[in-house]
């Protein structure tokens, strides 16, 4: 069982991760320098529906296997040691993850409601607000993604 939540858990990751990255530096650019504003408004708008419901199977599958490898470690640690301990790492993963789970919770309940709200009412400097508002959180995750991945990975 632990070795399927790992799975799961590293799957999830990379769906989130790499749409980030797909996102940031493939997509965006290219509408931006290829879309006028409407078109590309409603082209993200799309593809942002598709990516964000993805982003929140993920998030509820890090979360829940990450209480499992969380929980699973430090009851193996205190039965060896008599103190429950998991590495610094795993601690600040949780932490950096926490933070991503509610920026994205902001970017999706709030950001994307305001963006379909103003695209479905021609509002197109409204849409084009909202559409930067999400851009800035998301680049925020992708920076606290990669510094999740390297404390787990670098920090014992």
């Amino acid at each position: 069982m632990y070795d399927l939540a790992k799975l799961l858990h590293l799957v999830s990751a990379i769906v989130w991760m790499g749409g980030m990255t797909f996102m940031l530096f493939a997509l965006r650019p290219a509408a931006l320098a290829l879309l006028e504003p409407q078109p590309r408004a409603r082209l993200m708008g799309a593809v942002w529906q598709r990516f964000f419901r993805l982003v929140l199977v993920a998030v509820v599958v890090l979360f829940a296997t990450g209480s499992h490898l969380y929980t699973t470690a430090f009851k193996a640690a205190k039965a060896a040691t008599g103190a429950g301990s998991v590495p610094l790492g795993w601690n600040l993963m949780l932490g950096l993850g926490l933070v991503m789970m509610l920026a994205f919770g902001h970017i999706y309940f709030a950001g994307f409601a305001k963006f379909r709200r103003a695209v479905a009412a021609a509002e197109w400097p409204q849409a084009a607000q909202a559409a930067g508002q999400i851009h800035k959180l998301v680049v925020l995750n992708f920076v606290l993604g990669w510094l999740a991945i390297a404390s787990v990975r670098l920090v014992h």
